[in-house]
């Protein structure tokens, strides 16, 4: 979805209830951390124990849990160490408890040693910037999704149409992503499609074992490389969503071209993604669905196995009874979390789906699966327009750390912490 000027569209009217009953599962033992690409099933973190409509914990970017404006609604324009701005996509912590956090419309990245236990705590250092109160395009020009697996940081900057690998977690300010891929160099903005260029990419994460895998947003489809870029512009191995490098169009599933269809391998506008290195799950955006591998994918145009959010693969309706323009999507291994945006709500399964259309057990921002309204924190069908710890206005990353959620929320410019309870 290339349109993101949601705030000002209207509200949508509420459907026929079509989601499970809320069930919350006892957290199980274990720690360690969660999200991003997990290790493959070992050592997995317990199980979160969360509620409808249950509040969050820490509010970071905002003063407290009523501010909405971009910048804490100080000068949208005028930043500091302890505001966001339309922060997209997931966030990560890295193996030492590092958070960090696409402050996107700030462009910048925003790092802090441990994660905030407090509200509105500041950043302790800030990348793609030279401070904290500047805001120019430049290193970044829009970072949306950030990703750590083995002591390396992936960052999706979309408008810069690349993905920029950090071979070592930063951990103070002027650190300088060491490849770029999607792009000849740092400096290239070519969108060209074929196996080397990007277009708009929303998210990158990789496995344990060094595969790199970028949703391609604009050009509707996932690269894989089989092995981390170790040099600049280097092309991709594998493509998803489409027949080969070449083709670009959303939902072309006639290998001959010309066909648009609704199928297990075509797609419409890819966002969010998830892998342990043997499983993979994308949001396929304008398609209103997530869609899920049970192995990890081998072959060009290599169908999903299971689809989220509609009854069957050729459908993509739009709605309180499905999805709504999903973007962020993660999971610790068992649990589930997918950023319903547009019905301004985060989907949790407490298994992980494998069948089709399954229905979700728990739901944060709404207090039912009926209501979609944004920030109605009285459920009254109504955008109320007042921010609260509970609502939410177009969450659009997720990202499972431990016992705890994150929620990377655009509407009200902040991401929240949840607690497992």
């Amino acid at each position: 979805m290339s349109d993101k000027d949601f705030i000002n569209m209207a509200p949508r009217g509420l459907t026929v209830l079509g989601l499970a009953a809320a069930l919350t599962l006892p957290a199980c033992g274990g720690g360690g951390g969660g999200g991003g690409s997990g290790g493959g099933g070992e050592n997995l973190p317990p199980l979160l124990n969360l509620s409808n409509f249950q509040p969050a914990d820490i509010v970071i970017g905002q003063a407290d849990f009523t501010g909405t404006g971009p910048n804490k609604g100080t000068d949208y324009y005028t930043p500091a160490a302890d505001s966001l701005a339309s922060p997209y996509g997931n966030p990560a912590v890295s193996a030492s408890g590092a958070l960090f956090i696409s402050d996107t419309d700030n462009y910048r990245v925003l790092g802090y040693h441990a994660l905030p236990t407090v509200n509105t705590a500041a950043a302790d250092f800030v990348l793609g910037q030279p401070d904290f109160t500047s805001s120019e395009p430049g290193e970044l020009s829009r970072p949306e999704e950030v990703s750590i697996t083995g002591g390396k940081m992936v960052v999706a900057d979309g408008d810069g149409n690349s993905v920029l690998i950090y071979n070592t977690v930063p951990t103070s300010g002027g650190a300088e992503p060491d490849v770029v891929v999607g792009q000849a160099d740092f400096d290239s903005q070519d969108d060209t499609c074929d196996a080397t260029h990007l277009n708009g990419p929303e998210a990158a994460t990789f496995t344990v074992d060094g595969k790199l895998v970028v949703a391609d947003s604009g050009h509707n489809r996932v690269l894989i490389w089989n092995a981390l870029p170790t040099t600049h512009g280097q092309p991709a191995d594998l493509v998803l969503g489409q027949p080969d490098f070449t083709r670009c169009a959303p939902d072309e599933d006639n290998p001959g071209g010309g066909s648009v269809l609704h199928s297990a391998r075509a797609f419409d506008y890819p966002t969010g993604l998830w892998t342990d290195g043997q499983r993979l799950a994308m949001v396929d955006n304008d398609n209103n669905r997530v869609l899920i591998w049970n192995t990890f994918p081998t072959s060009h145009f290599q169908p999903a196995d299971i689809v989220l959010g509609q009854e069957d693969f050729t459908s993509a309706t739009d709605s309180v009874d499905t999805l709504d323009t999903p973007y962020g999507i993660d999971s610790n291994g068992e649990q589930l979390a997918v950023a319903d945006s547009r019905n301004h709500r985060v989907l949790i399964w407490n298994s992980f789906p494998s069948s089709h259309f399954q229905q979700a057990d728990i739901v944060l921002g709404q207090s039912d699966f009926a209501h979609n309204q944004a920030n109605d924190d009285d459920q009254d069908g109504e955008d109320d327009g007042a921010a609260s710890a509970r609502v939410l206005n177009f969450p659009a990353g997720v990202y499972f750390h431990q016992d705890k959620l994150l929620v990377s929320e655009i509407g009200n410019n902040r991401v929240l912490v949840f607690q497992s309870q």
